[in-house]
């Protein structure tokens, strides 16, 4: 039977461009395959948060307007043309989506201020936190996890998974208070909440990392106690995250060990420490590549309960606040922002993987 030219890619493009392409600059074509798929995500998240915002049953005019005016069908109409509730939801999202091409995020009801002001002040300090706890479970957890996998079925293993499958099954919020309550309250070995203690000023805003922007103006007072309040909050999210992570990379060791190249990179007589870092953990490197990435974008959207334990004044906790008022805008804006992130990560642990593995950008 005869192809078509549709059938036959060569006989489609005549040219060949597309075919030097895919020959000449495999990760290119990569890069914009993903590029693009990367960019309809994001326009999908717009479209999702708004329709999943908006179902909410309450009635966003209720909690703007309070318990006597709401009973005023004048007032509550007249609130829900100001916010052009009035109009057809299509019509509402389209609106939204040509302020988004702005910049405009919307007002939020509850802080009375634009949601992108709010989004720079709450962004730095989750992404201080969570940049501190994943530098340190990346290190740490890749470490462990990797040792653990050499030392397969002895001593050091089973004490590891037993540590780890504790640390992975103690509830985050139970792990906050307590650390809360003994470090704290009781110890006092470190500060309670916020950023920074209450006599101390926040340095000049350049990242709005407060130990950054310290550095930065050669504060060193400040980056200290900035450093300071790190430590527990961070502790907490990282208990759980690096065992996770410990117990991941421990798995992707040992299914990377029985591979046929790794008997013969044995067989050959290679050092050890050659096995390990030059086929053990290049092997291994993808799989741990995507959960480190899914670990940061998870880190970097804000984790609700510890920072409402320790009042840390981020993505998570406004979040939380947004949505016990039902702030529709401040909901959408933190929806975006969340969604945004995951696809960047995504998107760049694509790269990644297209750098460290030729498999992927050939198929």
């Amino acid at each position: 039977m005869r192809k078509s030219r549709e059938d036959d890619p060569d006989e489609s493009d005549p040219s060949g461009f597309w075919r030097q392409i895919r020959i000449g600059h495999p990760l290119a074509l990569y890069i914009g395959k993903r590029f693009l798929i990367s960019v309809f995500l994001v326009f999908g998240v717009t479209l999702v948060t708004f329709i999943l915002t908006n179902l909410v049953p309450a009635d966003p005019v209720n909690s703007i307007l309070g318990e006597q005016e709401a009973n005023d069908p004048a007032a509550v109409a007249r609130t829900r043309a100001e916010l052009g509730l009035d109009k057809p939801l299509w019509e509402q999202y389209w609106l939204y989506l040509v302020r988004l091409l702005h910049g405009d995020f919307g007002q939020s009801f509850l802080t009375k201020t634009p949601v992108l002001d709010d989004l720079k002040r709450v962004v730095p300090a989750t992404l201080e936190l969570g940049g501190f706890v994943f530098i340190f479970t990346i290190i740490f957890g890749v470490l462990i996890g990797l040792y653990a996998a050499l030392r397969h079925r002895r001593f050091a293993d089973q004490l590891i998974r037993v540590l780890s499958l504790g640390g992975v099954s103690v509830p985050t919020f139970w792990l906050g208070a307590m650390g809360y309550y003994f470090l704290f309250y009781e110890l006092g070995i470190f500060p309670g909440s916020g950023r920074l203690d209450s006599r101390v000023a926040p340095p000049p805003n350049v990242t709005g990392l407060y130990t950054i922007d310290s550095l930065i103006a050669g504060d060193w007072s400040t980056f200290v106690n900035a450093l300071w309040h790190l430590c527990l909050p961070a502790l907490v999210l990282a208990t759980a995250n690096l065992s996770s992570l410990m117990r991941f990379v421990r798995s992707a060791v040992l299914e990377s060990m029985n591979q046929d190249y790794v008997l013969a990179a044995r067989a050959k007589g290679l050092p050890s420490h050659k096995v390990v870092f030059g086929y053990i953990l290049r092997g291994a490197a993808v799989p741990i590549l995507n959960r480190t990435g899914l670990l940061f974008a998870g880190l970097v959207t804000g984790s609700v309960l510890t920072e409402s334990i320790f009042a840390w004044n981020g993505l998570g906790q406004y979040a939380f606040k947004a949505t016990m008022a039902l702030d529709l805008q401040g909901i959408m804006g933190v929806g975006i922002v969340i969604g945004v992130v995951y696809i960047m990560v995504n998107f760049l642990v694509d790269i990644i993987t297209g750098f460290v593995d030729q498999r992927v950008r050939i198929q």
